[in-house]
């Protein structure tokens, strides 16, 4: 299932390319893309994808395959971190179920990114905190420790938002006194030990690293749009309720019958609330915004939508259990009509897999309708589980059918092959394209012109080995090369259609006797 459709680019596809360098170079200090290293973040989800390949190939199942075992993880973490501060299994067990049924939690482990494995990090070390606090056993100190150094080093600092709040949080409302015990020194060591491990090493290898990741990395990411990623300060405002559907209304129904008492007592539930706003707002302060920064707080939102179910009345239980019951309905049939009827809608729907879908999921719908009680909380959920994987399989055969469309260019690399009885020469014109080397094995030249992604980070190169596959269009050396290229041997020009082409990058495409339309892309041959 992992593997049945291709990296999405562009940030999947990213990530898989630099574990699959990583993983052929054996250059764990220095990751690289397209041949020039690429220091934006610790090396953590390379380290993970690069295993990957070791165990399964080089593939997409291997690129996503422990982004599941963190969410697995994930979990655990919620159930016991849950079980710790309410000292309820059937509410802990609860939220668990809440928690997998939620989009983000699906989307985060379906696309490689950094975003699993932090959270998965950021739950761990906010776990064994708690565990020890109650247990007072040393190695869950250590373990707090090292979970908050590989935070560190899968996305730095801004991984320590969300457990320092909630530490300091529950210090302050708990008047719990910090600690000055000789573990708590080794710890620190441990975890300055393991954070800076990586740094250390790069730096030393790379003169101006530190000034790099302090100001480009660090200030510039939250202070200014680098990255082409600002978005308005209320985003995540709206982005967090299309998120957490539908449980995330029954957050809101908890809140407004128990807002008062929480700020008033002032226990767990408050620190909870104080961990989430904190992390919200640095989040919509920062210029820097994409979909999956909020995912590590979405374990909040699980936790109190338990909490209000497992204080709903029997006819409010029953009624949450009707929504999802329509919309597991909604989404299977959908699929099957659309899958049945011609609509030209632009993506393809296998039929005997729509079907199938439907079968396993009003199967699933109705035996739990049936086996479980109308008052028993746990129904809506159970029937929240059915949803999501519905979801994820209908998702999975969309994807398979529709690479195109979803934005991975696998079926322009395998065009590419299928043409060429040689290894051809594949240039790519004022966009990075990582999953092309992925699938074609081999190395592609950028033609950097226009796009800000193009504009490589080349001031850590030690030779000029990088320019045989950078052309800087904006050079005249860059033009000559592109003008006077040989085409004598098979060649590939991939363009995006939406970019607007100049007069003397037009002659060189004139060269080109083929042209061949794919999704977004046009290829020259």
């Amino acid at each position: 299932m992992l593997g049945s459709w291709g990296l999405t680019d562009s940030s999947e596809a990213r990530y898989a390319e630099i574990g699959k360098e990583m993983y052929m170079s054996k250059d764990y200090i220095n990751p690289t893309l397209l041949g020039i290293k690429h220091l934006h973040k610790p090396p953590v989800t390379y380290y993970l994808t690069a295993l990957g390949y070791q165990l399964f190939g080089v593939n997409e199942f291997a690129a996503r395959f422990f982004m599941q075992v963190a969410l697995i993880f994930q979990l655990f973490f919620v159930f016991k971190i849950t079980l710790l501060l309410y000292k309820n299994e059937k509410l802990a067990f609860t939220a668990t179920l809440i928690y997998f049924s939620l989009p983000i939690a699906i989307i985060a482990v379906r696309t490689l990114t950094t975003d699993a494995y932090l959270t998965t990090f950021i739950l761990a070390s906010i776990y064994f905190w708690l565990q020890y606090k109650q247990q007072q056993k040393t190695y869950l100190l250590y373990l707090f420790y090292l979970f908050l150094g590989l935070i560190f080093e899968t996305k730095g600092p801004v991984g320590f938002i969300v457990p320092l709040t909630f530490i300091i949080t529950y210090k302050i409302i708990y008047k719990d006194k910090i600690e000055t015990t000789i573990h708590q020194f080794l710890g620190f060591i441990l975890f300055l030990i393991v954070a800076a491990s990586w740094y250390v090493l790069a730096i030393k290898n790379n003169e101006g690293l530190l000034d790099y990741f302090f100001n480009n990395q660090l200030v510039e990411r939250v202070t200014k749009n680098k990255f082409n990623r600002a978005k308005p300060f209320y985003y995540y405002l709206l982005l967090i309720p299309v998120l957490g559907l539908p449980w995330v209304f029954y957050l809101f129904l908890y809140f407004k019958k128990n807002i008062k008492t929480i700020i008033q007592e002032k226990k767990t539930d408050f620190i909870l609330i104080v961990t989430f706003l904190v992390f919200l707002l640095i989040l919509s302060l920062s210029t820097s915004k994409l979909i999956l920064y909020i995912f590590p707080t979405y374990f909040i939102i699980a936790i109190f939508s338990a909490k209000n179910l497992s204080h709903c009345s029997a006819k409010n239980i029953q009624l949450f259990s009707k929504i999802y019951l329509f919309l597991i309905g909604l989404i299977t049939c959908s699929i099957v009509v659309l899958a049945f009827l011609n609509l030209n809608l632009g993506f393809e729907i296998h039929k005997i897999y729509a079907l199938i879908i439907l079968v396993i999921s009003i199967s699933f719908s109705i035996t739990i309708s049936k086996k479980i009680a109308n008052t028993n909380y746990l129904k809506p959920t159970y029937l929240g589980v059915v949803f999501i994987i519905s979801v994820i399989l209908s998702a999975n055969y969309l994807f398979k059918d529709n690479e195109l469309k979803i934005n991975s260019v696998k079926p322009l690399a395998k065009f590419i092959q299928e043409n060429s009885q040689t290894k051809p020469k594949v240039i790519v014109y004022s966009s990075i394209i990582p999953a092309l080397p992925f699938y074609l094995n081999q190395k592609i030249i950028t033609i950097k012109h226009h796009t800000p992604t193009t504009q490589r980070e080349t001031q850590f190169e030690t030779s000029n080995a990088y320019k045989e596959h950078l052309i800087d269009y904006f050079t005249d050396e860059g033009k000559e090369r592109v003008s006077n290229m040989n085409l004598d041997e098979p060649t590939y020009l991939v363009v995006r259609k939406r970019d607007t082409i100049p007069t003397s990058v037009q002659l060189f495409i004139n060269k080109f006797k083929h042209k061949k339309v794919l999704g977004k892309h046009l290829v020259y041959y």
